[in-house]
């Protein structure tokens, strides 16, 4: 797991550096740490360094750190970022950015172990991969980068960033492939990715893409239940 430390104090990346040097034994891997002071040397870098999880100072002086999460989740979309603040007010700013979870500095040897073991796992459940096969040819994707699946007649098509592929299917079959890795059946035509839901309401689900689709009105209330559910696991890690 690379992780990614950006701060403009060099004495909070010092410690924070150490706090992961104790954790590192409870990972599966080795941790490779990056250290960046700066957020736009950090935006610059962060394809480069393939790193999966960002820790970063909410307060930074120069360049806001709500900015930089945003920069960051234009490039890195899959980004994990975990957020290092001791200014409780800002936290309700940075939720639309869907941090993993807020550490205090005041607090980071209490809280970044946890953080960072749940980042962990999140980051091995996304990285499970989906196979199906199209044109006698099988096709590969991390779960993570499925959209949503729709069904229409004897075929599924597959909602993969802009493409959609398509193969005969049903929807139980995937449904039951998927509903363990963060998918949500929000009708009977549709299984969502709940990383990709903006909001439900009463006239259907929006993506964050824009997309509306349809929601089950008879079992609207369980699909919002469930959609908090798959927040809370899948999106900010917490244990259900």
């Amino acid at each position: 797991m690379k992780i990614g430390i950006c701060d403009d104090d060099r004495t909070d990346i010092l410690i924070t550096q150490k706090e992961l040097q104790n954790i590192a034994p409870k990972l599966c891997t080795a941790p490779e740490i990056y250290e960046f002071s700066d957020g736009s040397t950090m935006t610059e870098d962060i394809l480069k360094t393939g790193i999966d999880v960002v820790l970063l100072d909410i307060d930074m002086p120069d360049v806001n750190g709500l900015s930089v999460a945003n920069a960051l989740m234009q490039q890195s979309p899959f980004l994990t970022i975990i957020f290092l603040t001791n200014r409780a007010e800002l936290v309700f700013q940075s939720l639309k950015y869907r941090p993993l979870r807020f550490v205090r500095k005041s607090h980071i040897r209490e809280e970044l172990e946890e953080a960072i073991l749940t980042a962990e796992k999140k980051i091995a459940s996304e990285m499970h991969v989906f196979s199906f096969t199209k044109n006698n040819v099988a096709c590969t994707y991390p779960v993570r980068e499925i959209i949503y699946v729709e069904s229409k007649g004897h075929y599924m098509e597959i909602h993969i960033g802009n493409e959609i592929k398509r193969e005969r299917g049903k929807m139980t079959e995937y449904e039951g492939k998927l509903k363990d890795y963060g998918f949500l059946r929000i009708h009977v035509g549709y299984l969502v990715n709940v990383r990709y839901i903006a909001m439900i309401n009463s006239q259907g689900v929006l993506l964050d893409n824009g997309e509306k689709l349809p929601i089950s009105r008879q079992n609207r209330e369980t699909i919002q239940k469930e959609y908090i559910r798959g927040l809370e696991k899948f999106v900010h890690g917490c244990r259900i």
